[in-house]
C-alpha cells in the first residue's frame, strides 16, 4: 500500500514540475500584456441616462451610467461609461442598477482615463457554479469523489500549463496531444482505481481506442479533404501575435482525440471493473467465459456510450443545423461543407476508438490476470 501511496506521490510531483516547467519557459500568447491590465471589473451605481439616436430605428439607442471600479489602482473610482444598442442580443450589454461588467481602461491625451464596456462580468457566477459543483461530488462521491476532483485538476492543469503552451510554440498537435492524453489517462485511472490489474488494462483499453480513434480520424480527414477551418475560432488562429505557424489539420485531429477521451476512459474502467468483480466471485472462472462476459458487458456500455458521444457533438452544432435546414439546403449540399464533415468525422471517429477500447481492455485485462495467476502458482 505505501508503495502504491509513493509511485502516485512521485507521479504528481513530477507532474506538476512538469507542468509548472513548462509554464516558465513559455511567453505569453494571445492578447498583449498591457491590454490584460488595463482590464477592470466595476459595478453600475445607476443609469443617467437612455438616449435615442437620431436618424435610427427605436432599437438604437446609448445607455449612459455611473460606474464604480472594483479592483486594482483604479479601485474605488466613479466614472461615467456609455453603451451602445442596436437590438442585436449577441453584441448588446444592457446595462442594469447594481450590474457587474467588465471594463477597458485607455489613457487620453490630457491625462485622463476613459473606460470601455467589454462584457458582462461573470466571474463570480462561474465561482459559485464550481463551488456548488464540487460540493455535489464531496457530498455524493465521498473519498471516490475527492479522487475525481484531483484527476480533474490534474487534466485540466495538463491542458492549461502543458497542452495550449505547447500547441502556441508550435509543436506537432497530434503528438502533442497524444502524449498529454496519455499522462492524463494514467494520472486519472491510478488516482481513481490504485495501482492494480484493473487500472492497467483500463489504462490500455484507453490508450489503444484513443489512437485508433486518431489513425482513423487522420486517414478520412485526409481523404475528405478536410482544412481544420471549419470554425470561426480556428479561423482567428491566423492572426494571433507572434507569427505562429499552426498546423489546422493536425489541430483538428489533435481535438478529436482530446474529445475522445473521456468516453474512452469511462468504457475502459468500467468494463475493467465489471471483470475484476467477475474474476472475484468467481476464480475459477474459465478464460472463453470471462471474454465472453466481458464483450456482454462491453456491448451494454457501447450502446449508451456512442449515443453520449454523438448527441454531445450533435448538441455543439444544433444552431448550424437549424441554419441550413431553414434555408432549405439538400442533404446533398449539407454533407459536402467543411464544417458538417468535420463534426460527423468527430462522432464517427470518437465512437470508433471506443468500440476498440472494449476488446482492447478486455484482452489486456486476460492477458495481466493469466501473467498475474502464473507468478502466484510459481
Amino acid at each position: 500500500m505505501v508503495k502504491k501511496t509513493t509511485i502516485i506521490l512521485l507521479l504528481l510531483v513530477s507532474l506538476f514540475g512538469f507542468a509548472f516547467q513548462v509554464k516558465a519557459v513559455t511567453d505569453r500568447q494571445g492578447l498583449s500584456e498591457e491590454y490584460q491590465l488595463n482590464l477592470y471589473r466595476a459595478k453600475v451605481l445607476r443609469i443617467i441616462d437612455t438616449v435615442r439616436l437620431s436618424g435610427t430605428d427605436d432599437n438604437n439607442i446609448i445607455q449612459i451610467a455611473e460606474i464604480k471600479i472594483l479592483n486594482r489602482d483604479y479601485k474605488g473610482l466613479v466614472t461615467e461609461i456609455r453603451s451602445t444598442l442596436t437590438g442585436n442580443d449577441a453584441y448588446d450589454i444592457k446595462l442594469k442598477e447594481g450590474m457587474r461588467i467588465s471594463v477597458h481602461a485607455e489613457d487620453t491625451f490630457d491625462g485622463s482615463v476613459s473606460f470601455y464596456i467589454i462584457n458582462y462580468e461573470r466571474t463570480n457566477f462561474v465561482l459559485g457554479l464550481l463551488t456548488f459543483f464540487i460540493l455535489c461530488i464531496l457530498i455524493i462521491g465521498g473519498i471516490k469523489g475527492l479522487k475525481a476532483l484531483v484527476s480533474l485538476s490534474i487534466t485540466i492543469l495538463l491542458i492549461i500549463y502543458a497542452l495550449i503552451p505547447l500547441l502556441l510554440k508550435g509543436y506537432n498537435p497530434i503528438v502533442i496531444s497524444v502524449l498529454i492524453c496519455t499522462l492524463s489517462t494514467v494520472i486519472t485511472l491510478l488516482i481513481i482505481a490504485g495501482f492494480n490489474k484493473k487500472s492497467l488494462s483500463a489504462i490500455i483499453g484507453t490508450i489503444g481506442g484513443l489512437l485508433i480513434g486518431g489513425i482513423i480520424a487522420y486517414i478520412f480527414g485526409q481523404i475528405a479533404r478536410l482544412t481544420g477551418f471549419s470554425s470561426t475560432d480556428a479561423q482567428m488562429l491566423l492572426y494571433l501575435p507572434g507569427y505562429i505557424s499552426f498546423d489546422f489539420r493536425g489541430l483538428l485531429f489533435a481535438g478529436i482525440i482530446i474529445g475522445a477521451l473521456g468516453a474512452c476512459m469511462d468504457v475502459s474502467i468500467s468494463l475493467a471493473s465489471s471483470l475484476t468483480e467477475i474474476q472475484m466471485s468467481n476464480p475459477l472462472i474459465c478464460t472463453k467465459k470471462l471474454i465472453q462476459s466481458g464483450f456482454n458487458i462491453g456491448k451494454d456500455i457501447m450502446g449508451t456510450m456512442i449515443n453520449t458521444l454523438v448527441l454531445a457533438y450533435t448538441g455543439g452544432t444544433l444552431s448550424t443545423m437549424l441554419i441550413f435546414v431553414g434555408f432549405e439546403k439538400t442533404a446533398s449540399e449539407i454533407v459536402n461543407l467543411d464544417s458538417i464533415v468535420t463534426e460527423i468525422l468527430r462522432a464517427i471517429a470518437g465512437s470508433i476508438g471506443l468500440l476498440f477500447s472494449i476488446p482492447i481492455t478486455i484482452f489486456a485485462f486476460i492477458i495481466i490476470t493469466k501473467k498475474s495467476l502464473v507468478k502466484k502458482e510459481g
